[in-house]
């Protein structure tokens, strides 16, 4: 009973690869996105081209998988010192409420992309 093959298994196998080739197009879409997100050759909030590729985190920026510019950077970790400490310099107007949010939600972004990057469907399909 043991050599008996799983005809569910190689239908669903079938069906997915099927939907692969039906959703080509739209699936390269998704995959450049990924790509473009995870560029080691630009910074991943403002889209400055960076020379060679450095080192992309500081060990403060290592909690995501990004490379940041210089002044992304220093952004990022006024950002995450605001978040800890909840109070911004009165030299650095900008940095607002607004800017707050702005980092929030890049951040969410950049997890959500990673989570989606990591998911078990997704490593399927790039398979």
């Amino acid at each position: 009973m043991e050599k008996v093959l799983s005809i569910t298994a190689r239908l669903e196998d079938k069906r997915r690869k099927q939907q692969v080739e039906a959703y080509r197009d739209k699936f390269e879409a998704v995959q450049r996105v990924l790509q473009c997100s995870a560029c080691h050759f630009k910074c991943a909030m403002c889209g400055l081209h960076i020379k060679g590729a450095k080192p992309s985190c500081s060990p403060s920026t290592a909690s995501i998988e990004a490379t940041l510019c210089e002044s992304c950077r220093s952004e990022f970790e006024a950002f995450q010192k605001i978040s800890k400490e909840g109070q911004t310099g009165p030299d650095m107007f900008w940095r607002n409420d607004e800017w707050v949010e702005l980092w929030a939600r890049w951040l969410d972004y950049q997890r959500s992309i990673s989570n989606f990057r990591n998911s078990f469907d997704f490593k399927q399909l790039t398979d």
